[in-house]
This record gives structure tokens, C-alpha cells and sequence, in this order.
């Protein structure tokens, strides 16, 4: 089953939804489980021209009460009804949004985190033709050599390539960024790179020979080899989301690996301005709902 948690009311998350839900298959309509506030879905559904009981018809509803925090409500709810063997997708929202033990989450990374009590919770990102791994995501430059150690590296690592496996494929190279300037130019930049070296040394004794660098961040894309699964690995957020982002546009997954579950966002925004308008772009959703129904086929076949 893939459940859906329907994001932020007045953002684009139910309309490229609905909208990509309506192309599916029968079969494949049948195997999602909307969980939405009825009102906000009742407003889409009408912005959109859609019928609400032919629609109420083709999927199954799961109504949440209405609240000024209809993600976390629907994030929540879902909690309680999803199994490790389903496939959960959050649509997007904003991060006033998230709200867990009275308190503002930096994201649904975030959310995980504090809600599964594991910090080592990664937040990575597949494309139609590069993959990467944020070793830190959400927090500000200046922190960023505080948290970086060997041993989060190895986590966050250990934990994209056990779950990748599990769900999509075995990486056969793994390329390290740097955290300084050129990486740090031999010590003349910053010395941090030792923090990578020293995982990857111990990486190495796991995985065997299929790490490398870590190389100056600004480049790490010229080692990308088409016919190879390869994981790109950078150490803060902008570092690696500037480069994927203008290279895939819309058309990539957010994935965060080390919960129960598989969990699949599409990776793009809110986009407030477009909400109401029946303009938003479904490329990244039905891209979303390919890769889902991907995981779903291997897992039965296995």
C-alpha cells in the first residue's frame, strides 16, 4: 500500500496528486490510500473541475479532522496506520507546518528524526541519472565541520547503501565531496577532509573498494559514469542540491532511508503561487509514482 499525506493546504501537493493519480492504471489506483482533511480535498477537487464522488469512487480516503496543521495531522494519522512493508509519500509542505511535541520541525527529515528518535535518519535524493547523499541537510554553515565526523559519515552511508539494495539497486562506486574550497588543497584550506578519509578507510573494510575522493565539491559531477550506480556524497545541503536540482529540475525523489518504511517526496516545494490555478507542473509526481510502483514490483517478486 502506498499511503499519501496530503501536505500543506494551500500549496500545489493534492492538485499535482490528483491530477497524476488520475493517469494511473486501475490497478495501480487500487493500491493507494489518501489521507487528507475533507475539506481541503473537497476545495482541490473543485478548483480542478473534478468530480468528488466519481473520484471518492477510484481511491481510498482516509479523513483526518480539521486543524491549522493539516501536514502534521495527516503525517500523524498515517503514523498510525502504515506497515514497514508499505510506501509512504508526503506531499510538500512548509516547515511552520510540521509541528511535533509543540514544537516547529526544519522539515519532515526533521520530523523523522525526532519521531523515531534516530539522528541518523539520511535524507538523499535519486535522479533519472545521478543519486546523492546530504551528510548534513537542514542546519546552518557555520555548524557544518561541528557535526561532521568519521562516525556520522560511516551511519549515513551504511545506511543509504543497506537501503538502496533493499529497494533499488547496489551502488557500484561511491564519490566523496569535499568540505573545504578543492578540498581543502592538501591541508592549505582546511584540514576536515581527514574526517572522510578516515571513514572511507573504514568504509572500505565493509563494502570493499568502491570509495573515492573525496574530490573538490564544485567538480564532483565530472566523475559521473552513465553505465555505473553511483552514489554522490556531499557534505552540507546547498553543496549538493545546487547541482542536482538544475541537472534533474523537477523530475527527482526525495527519499529518506533509515525508518521502517520507504518514504518518497517529490523534490520541489509548496509553490503557494500556483495554488488554485490548475498550473502545476506533475513531471516529479508521476516520476514519484513510477519509482513506487518499481519498489512495490520487486518486493513482490521477491
Amino acid at each position: 500500500m502506498i499511503y499519501v499525506t496530503q501536505g500543506h493546504e494551500s500549496g500545489i501537493g493534492l492538485e499535482i496528486f490528483l491530477k497524476s493519480f488520475l493517469l494511473l492504471s486501475r490497478e495501480e489506483k487500487k493500491l493507494i490510500r489518501l489521507v487528507v482533511d475533507k475539506n481541503d480535498l473537497e476545495k482541490n477537487l473543485n478548483d480542478l473541475n473534478l468530480n468528488s464522488k466519481t473520484f471518492s469512487d477510484l481511491i481510498i480516503i482516509e479523513n483526518i479532522k480539521s486543524t491549522s496543521f493539516s501536514s502534521t495531522n495527516s503525517l500523524l494519522t498515517t503514523l498510525n496506520l502504515i506497515t514497514n512493508d508499505d510506501i509512504l509519500v508526503t506531499l510538500p509542505t512548509s516547515k511552520d507546518q510540521l509541528l511535533l511535541n509543540n514544537k516547529n520541525q526544519a522539515g519532515y527529515t526533521e520530523f523523522f528524526r525526532s519521531y523515531f528518535n534516530n539522528k541518523n535518519i539520511s535524507m538523499t535524493f535519486k535522479g533519472l541519472t545521478q543519486n546523492v547523499l546530504l551528510i548534513t541537510d537542514h542546519i546552518p554553515l557555520k555548524d557544518i565541520t561541528k557535526k561532521i565526523t568519521p562516525d556520522l559519515i560511516k551511519e549515513k552511508i551504511k545506511i543509504t547503501l543497506d537501503n538502496f539494495k533493499k529497494y533499488f539497486f547496489s551502488f557500484e562506486e561511491v564519490i566523496f565531496s569535499g568540505i573545504n574550497p578543492h578540498a581543502g588543497e592538501n591541508g592549505i584550506l582546511g584540514d576536515e577532509e581527514k574526517f572522510i578519509r578516515e571513514a572511507m578507510s573504514d568504509l572500505a573494510k565493509n563494502y570493499g573498494p568502491i570509495f573515492s575522493g573525496p574530490f573538490s565539491g564544485d567538480t564532483l559531477h565530472h566523475h559521473q559514469a552513465p553505465e555505473k550506480h553511483q552514489l554522490f556524497v556531499y557534505m552540507y545541503h546547498d553543496q549538493g542540491l545546487a547541482q542536482f536540482k538544475s541537472k534533474h529540475g523537477l523530475i527527482g525523489l526525495n527519499i529518506t532511508l533509515g525508518l521502517p518504511f520507504l518514504r518518497l517526496s517529490v523534490d520541489h516545494g509548496t509553490a503557494f503561487d500556483l495554488y488554485g490555478k490548475n498550473k502545476a507542473n506533475i513531471s516529479g509526481m508521476l516520476y514519484l509514482f513510477k519509482q513506487a510502483f518499481e519498489v512495490i514490483s520487486v518486493n513482490q517478486r521477491n
